[in-house]
């Protein structure tokens, strides 16, 4: 754990626990590092002249509302979000709809009107390209949103 800890304490975070620190392997999955070894100690891709170490969530709870810190409800959703906007997390249409309508409330505050909400929506890029192809139209997804 002292990359772990060092990670967090320059970053501040207060809840550690949930996360880990994992390198990508050959075949492109994630590994995680086991806190009681050193980097160096793993079996890490050969790939790479550059290893690049990930700072994500590790264990996933059943709410948010366990969580006493803001920043860390703010790590499990960008987490969250990049696994959906990846395809590696896969939600129903509809949640991906809420998703996006509260990330736009959280980045804009509230709703102003449909033009305004619209261009936000192609500027924010915040509907997966999977959830865009399932759908009738791009301007149907945005009225899901709205």
């Amino acid at each position: 754990g002292e990359l772990l800890d060092l990670v967090a304490n320059q970053s501040g975070l207060k809840e550690k626990e949930y996360f880990g620190l994992a390198v990508v392997d050959d075949a492109g999955h994630y590994t995680w590092l086991q806190l009681d070894r050193k980097v160096l100690e793993h079996d890490l891709p050969r790939k790479p002249h550059l290893l690049t170490v990930h700072f994500l969530v590790k264990f996933f709870i059943e709410s948010i509302s366990h969580l006493a810190d803001n920043q860390t409800v703010e790590l499990f959703y960008l987490q969250a979000r990049s696994l959906i906007w990846r395809g590696l997390l896969e939600v129903e249409c509809d949640v991906v709809f809420q998703l996006a309508a509260l990330g736009l409330q959280a980045a804009h505050g509230d709703y102003q009107e449909d033009a305004t909400t619209r261009t936000l929506l192609k500027k924010n890029t915040l509907l997966p390209t999977y959830v865009l192809k399932e759908q009738p139209s791009n301007a149907y997804c945005e009225d899901q949103v709205i």
